[in-house]
Formats: C-alpha cells, sequence, structure tokens
C-alpha cells in the first residue's frame, strides 16, 4: 500500500483499503449515494472516533443534493461546499489515506475522482476541568488540567491574554505520533533555554509515551538520581508563574500534567498558598516545609546514632526512659526502625492503589493496628513508633510529590550511614547529600545554590516569603539567571 496513487473507480479503492485493513474490525467502510449527479461516495472512519451529528448532516447534504439548470457545478465542487468547514486536505495515495484513518479523520471518497477529502469529524473524549488532586490549597483558583492538550493551552489562554505568550507545537515520537506544546514568554525566556528545549526534545525517540512524566526522564539533565530535575503540575495559576519567572513549560497531549524547566529546589519546596495567604502565614509555612524536610530524612538516623553509638549526648533521664521502652524489644535500633518504616511505607503504597474510601480506612486502621500490635509484642518500642509517626506526616508537607518520594528514598539511606557510623555516618550522609545536590543541573542552570538563601535579590522568596513591592520598568525584561 505505501505510495501507490488511489484508484479512479470507488470498487477498487474500497477494495484496495480493506486489504490493507483486513485486521481492523473497528474501521467503517459507509457508501451513499448522490442522486443527482448519478455517483457514489465512500466514507471511512475508525468507529467510536467520530462526531456523528456532523457527520450525518454531511451524508444528508450529500444525498439530498440536485443539480442546478442555471449555474451547473462538477461533483468536485459540489462536495467542497458541502464539507467546506471539516474539510482540512487532499490525498492521492493510499498511504496518506491509512495515515489520516488512523489520525482520527474521516475520508471521503467520489466515484470517478482520484483523489479523497480527509474531514475533520473527530469527537474528543475529555473529562470536565476540576479541581487538581495532587495539588491542592486552601485557597486559590480550583482549577486543574485535563488530558487534552488543546484545552489546556486554552485555558493557560484565558488567563493570560498577553500577545508576547507564544504557544509552539510539534508531534514527536515514531510509532505514536505524541503532540507537544512548548509555552513560552517571548523576552523573558532566554534563547539558550529554548534552544535547549528544542534541541532535547528533537532527540527523543521513543514509541510509546503515555504521560509528560515519561518524556521528563527522558528529557532530564542526571538519570543517576533521586531528585526530580523538572517540575510538573496540573495547575494553571503555577503554570503562569513560571512563565513570568522566565522558564519553559512544556505539554503533552494525553496528560494532565505541564512541566515547567528549568527548576531549582526552592521552586519544589514552593506552594501556591505561600502567595495567596499573607507574607507571616507564606514564611511560616515556608520554614516549617524546611524543617519537616530535614526531620524526613533524619529524625529516625539521629534516634539509632543516639541510641546505639552516643548515648552519652542524651540527658540522663531521657536516655533512662528510651532504655526503658526497649527493654523487652529483642532487635537492636536499625532493625525496628527498617521494619516500622518498611510496615508505614507499605501502608501508603496500599492507601493510594486502592479506591478511596477504602484506602483512607487501610491507611488509618492498619497504622494504629499495627503499630499498637507491634509494641505489644515488644517488637518495636513506642517511641520508635512516635518517631515514625513523625517522619511518616512530615513527608506529606512537601508540595511536590515526586521531591517527597525522593526524601523518602533517602531515608533509608540516612538510617543505613547512622547503623554504621553512628553520629558521624549521620553527619557525612548529610554533607554527600549536599554536595550531590550542588553538582545537579536543570538545564544547565544549577539546581541548588545556597547563595538562593543569603543573595541580596533572592533570599526575600527562597528560605522565607517576604512582602512584595511594586516594581516599575519594562514587565518584560528578560530574567537573568547567574550559573555558580
Amino acid at each position: 500500500m505505501k505510495s501507490k496513487p488511489l484508484h479512479i473507480e470507488l470498487d477498487k479503492k474500497q477494495e484496495e483499503l480493506k486489504s490493507g485493513l483486513d485486521m481492523q474490525d473497528d474501521v467503517v467502510f459507509k457508501q451513499i449515494f448522490i442522486p443527482g449527479y448519478g455517483v457514489s461516495g465512500l466514507f471511512v472512519f475508525v468507529n467510536g472516533t467520530m462526531d456523528y451529528p456532523a457527520f450525518n448532516k454531511i451524508v444528508l447534504d450529500l444525498s439530498a443534493a440536485q443539480v442546478e439548470t442555471r449555474h451547473p457545478v462538477s461533483i468536485d465542487q459540489l462536495v467542497i461546499s458541502k464539507i467546506c468547514s471539516v474539510r482540512e486536505q487532499d490525498i492521492e495515495t493510499y498511504e496518506k489515506a491509512k495515515e489520516h484513518i488512523f489520525d482520527g479523520k474521516t475520508l471521503l471518497f467520489i466515484d470517478g475522482m482520484v483523489k479523497g477529502y480527509v474531514l475533520n469529524l473527530e469527537k474528543e473524549k475529555n473529562r470536565t476541568f476540576g479541581e487538581p488532586s495532587t495539588e491542592r490549597v486552601v485557597r486559590g483558583p480550583k482549577m486543574g488540567f485535563i488530558e487534552s492538550l488543546q484545552e489546556n493551552i486554552g485555558l493557560i489562554r484565558q488567563y493570560s491574554n498577553h500577545p508576547k505568550l507564544i504557544v509552539k507545537q510539534q508531534k514527536f515520537g515514531t510509532m505514536e505520533k505524541r503532540e507537544v506544546a512548548l509555552i513560552y514568554y517571548e523576552g523573558k525566556a532566554s534563547d539558550s533555554l529554548l534552544n535547549e528545549v528544542n534541541k532535547r526534545i528533537n532527540e527523543v525517540k521513543a514509541t510509546d509515551l503515555q504521560d509528560s512524566g515519561m518524556l521528563e526522564e527522558l528529557i532530564e539533565d542526571t538519570a543517576l538520581t533521586p531528585f526530580p530535575q523538572i517540575q510538573n503540575t496540573e495547575r494553571p495559576d503555577k503554570v503562569l508563574a513560571a512563565l513570568q519567572e522566565g522558564r519553559v513549560v512544556i505539554m503533552v497531549d494525553g496528560s494532565p500534567f505541564a512541566l515547567m524547566a528549568p527548576t531549582t529546589i526552592t521552586m519544589l519546596l514552593q506552594s501556591p498558598d505561600d502567595y495567596y495567604e499573607r507574607w507571616v502565614a507564606g514564611s511560616f509555612l515556608r520554614v516549617l516545609r524546611y524543617l519537616s524536610l530535614f526531620v524526613t530524612v533524619f529524625l529516625s538516623g539521629i534516634y539509632i546514632s543516639l541510641v546505639s553509638f552516643n548515648p552519652g549526648l542524651l540527658p540522663s533521664e531521657l536516655a533512662m526512659t528510651i532504655a526503658g521502652t526497649r527493654e523487652n524489644v529483642p532487635f537492636p535500633p536499625f532493625v525496628e526502625a527498617i521494619i516500622m518504616e518498611v510496615t508505614i511505607e507499605l501502608l501508603r503504597e496500599a492507601g493510594i492503589r486502592l479506591p478511596s474510601p477504602i484506602g483512607q480506612t487501610v491507611g488509618l486502621v492498619g497504622g494504629v493496628i499495627i503499630g499498637q500490635a507491634a509494641v505489644q509484642a515488644n517488637i518495636v518500642s513506642s517511641l520508635m513508633v512516635i518517631i515514625v509517626s513523625i517522619t511518616t506526616i512530615t513527608s506529606f508537607t512537601v508540595p511536590q510529590y515526586s521531591f517527597g518520594l525522593a526524601f523518602r528514598a533517602l531515608r533509608f539511606g540516612a538510617m543505613i550511614f547512622a547503623a554504621v557510623l553512628g553520629l558521624y555516618g549521620t553527619t557525612l550522609f548529610f554533607i554527600i547529600v549536599i554536595s550531590h545536590l550542588s553538582k545537579l543541573t536543570s538545564f544547565k542552570e544549577p539546581y541548588f545554590q545556597p547563595m538562593d538563601f543569603i543573595g541580596k535579590k533572592t533570599w526575600k522568596d527562597a528560605f522565607l516569603r517576604l512582602p512584595k513591592r511594586k516594581k516599575g520598568g519594562n514587565s518584560f525584561e528578560p530574567i537573568r539567571r547567574q550559573n555558580s
């Protein structure tokens, strides 16, 4: 069928198409007759993808067409006049016909004509816009993206009608042609960043990309790291904020998650709540988030270090209390910590995979019952249950889910270092993590810069969220970044 021209006879067209699509039971061949011209027509489409009311209207218009006596027109002119609103292009080969059929288009062939018409009668199946499921805020817009790329772009356009908002669309992949859109503000996003993003997307050779998360893994700077180097979001307000900062937004058709690049660790720890509430509340929540991050990774390791290696650093009364809770526990602190941490992670994963009502019940009841039973059976100490509960709660404060997953995994590394080297191991692991973060880049931009917290222009929106003042000047002046 490759590059073979279309036959002029309608029956041969249908026979050739059916022979090339003999395994496709959902491809429909529907013939019609145009009595005014005495010719037949053939529609070819994939069942279930069509806007049937629009299709039926075209069929009725063609079936009722008559030759005008005063101003007669050819069959080609007649057909074009009836399908002008949905006509995309004409085709002349079977290869193109097959390609458009599986792209969701409808083909129309007329007996005696060597070309076919490509009609856009596709009806997209989308869910309605709703509140984002992975990024909930107390105060702010309750709108989230859906799986339709065009609808998502329209939502961004609705909130930002600035003429410098640029949308570039292209298709990538080999088997499944996925459409991707690059969105940025002209004059804010640097040329070097745009060139780098385009280069990486054009180098993608994957054949199966069902979500933007799969594209994220293929275009990130470093694969051997637990930390996400590209921020993702379901929220249009976060996308608009990223665009104002001079970043590039990448959206993939079929995914409700937009990718924002470049990304820094401070961006991943920011939440829309920080800006929609008073600056005092925003700063308090942000400091709480940083503290929670440290507790998530190191609290269990510090407990293991102090109990196993350095009990002399504890106050006498506290040391006696801990010893009392562990009096009948047969396992060392590291083993009991691993038992509880793995159990909590299993309960958390089970709660996510199960239906919502059952998942919440499993997480709550399972955690309470297992924790209480483990203490009564002297498998773990009551203080260990408290520590694991605290680390679990603090891990939920990270706004970015994938970023929180990275620190949940690092918690086990901190526990292993603490079990082998004590407080020295915990400190060593902290230095290793900071060194690793300092080496990471996101689209050649530094991922973690300590100067962000003390820099003259950046500290007001890094560790704290201080009041913003109105600034003059051109709002579309390009943002300058300094590489460390």
